[in-house]
């Protein structure tokens, strides 16, 4: 099953990380990966519009599967035949930071040559939207 995982060390707490992430109105000032229409609510389902670098925006309308305030969000989605699971996870730092990791799980019979083909351009989106989730929470902060 292959997996892309990004993370990064933001000086800001986890409620104020949590904040920005949960914000979903304020991404467009911060996030250049996702737009999201829609409840983070277990059950619920979601519209977001995926900006990976260098591909076309491509809507999807995953699944929330499990909302842990400064702590987790997870969601699942398929499109074109492949399953994926997304998780956004804060991790408390002894120094009052949050350690942000964003992992993706990708399953089905074309995963592999697919996740293959794309891996540098999901995680560079990863990585563009953990520095504007660190670059915004920081602000907040003060």
């Amino acid at each position: 099953m292959p997996e892309v995982s990004v993370s990064v060390d933001i000086p800001a707490p986890p409620e104020t990380v949590w904040a920005v992430l949960t914000d979903t109105e304020a991404y467009p000032q911060w996030n250049t990966l996702l737009s999201v229409q829609g409840e983070f609510a277990v059950g619920e389902t979601v519209t977001v519009w995926l900006s990976m670098p260098g591909l076309p925006t491509i809507p999807i309308s995953p699944e929330i599967t499990a909302v842990e305030p400064r702590r987790t969000l997870r969601w699942r989605s398929r499109l074109f035949g492949i399953e994926a699971e997304h998780a956004f996870l804060l991790e408390p730092l002894t120094d009052g930071g949050t350690r942000f990791v964003q992992t993706e799980r990708f399953s089905g019979a074309v995963a592999g040559p697919v996740v293959g083909r794309f891996e540098r351009r999901i995680r560079r989106g990863f990585e563009q939207m953990n520095v504007g989730l660190s670059r915004r929470a920081v602000e907040l902060a003060g």
